[in-house]
C-alpha cells in the first residue's frame, strides 16, 4: 500500500520486502502443514503397530497358556502310564517255558 501512495524506491523495495516476507510465511504454513501431515500419518502407523503388538502379545499368551495345558497334559499321562506300570509290575506274572501236567 505504502509503494501505491509514495512512488519513492524505499517504499517500493519496503513493499517488495513485505511481499516477500508474506510468501515465505505462506511457504512455511505449507510446509508446516506439510509436516504436521506427516506427523499425524506417522502416529496413526505407530498407534496401529502398537495395536498388533498388543495382538500378538495376546496370542504369544494365549500360545503360551495352550503349550503350558498341553504340557499339563502330557505330564498327567506320563504319571497314568507309571502308576499302571507299578500295577502291572505288582501282579503275579506266569511262568515262561516249557510247563508239565503232573495230574498223570
Amino acid at each position: 500500500m505504502l509503494a501505491s501512495v509514495l512512488h519513492s524506491d524505499v517504499a517500493i523495495a519496503a513493499n517488495i520486502s513485505i511481499l516477500r516476507a508474506f510468501v515465505k510465511v505462506r511457504e512455511y504454513l505449507l510446509m508446516a502443514s506439510s509436516v504436521s501431515a506427516e506427523l499425524n500419518e506417522l502416529r496413526a502407523k505407530v498407534d496401529l503397530l502398537a495395536l498388533q503388538r498388543e495382538e500378538d502379545l495376546g496370542a504369544v499368551n494365549d500360545l503360551s497358556e495352550d503349550v503350558r495345558q498341553d504340557i499339563d497334559n502330557l505330564y498327567l499321562a506320563i504319571a497314568d502310564l507309571s502308576s499302571k506300570l507299578e500295577e502291572k509290575k505288582a501282579e503275579p506274572r506266569r511262568k515262561i517255558g516249557f510247563q508239565q501236567n503232573i495230574d498223570d
